[in-house]
């Protein structure tokens, strides 16, 4: 999908977004997503008008490892809602 959205930027100048989900829950995936669409379709397509992450699990994910970053160990399974 990113390969046709930097063709089509190539063959009319139109940016148009990308909203990759399903499968995304973890932050690590979240970062695998932001290296591919850096790689494939280029640095200007890392803003929110034309790259979201639509994956509502990420969320607990993210705030344990913010947790984890500010506290130095990660919250109990009960900190943050299960899906």
């Amino acid at each position: 999908m990113l390969e046709a959205v930097r063709d089509f930027y190539d063959l009319t100048k139109v940016r148009i977004g990308v909203k990759p989900a399903g499968g995304i829950r973890t932050t690590k995936d979240a970062i695998k997503q932001l290296v591919l669409v850096n790689e494939t379709a280029g640095p200007e397509w890392l803003n929110p008008s034309l790259f979201r992450i639509g994956a509502s699990a990420l969320l607990n994910d993210l705030l344990m490892q913010r947790m984890k970053m500010s506290d130095g160990y990660y919250a109990s399974p009960n900190y943050v809602t299960i899906d």
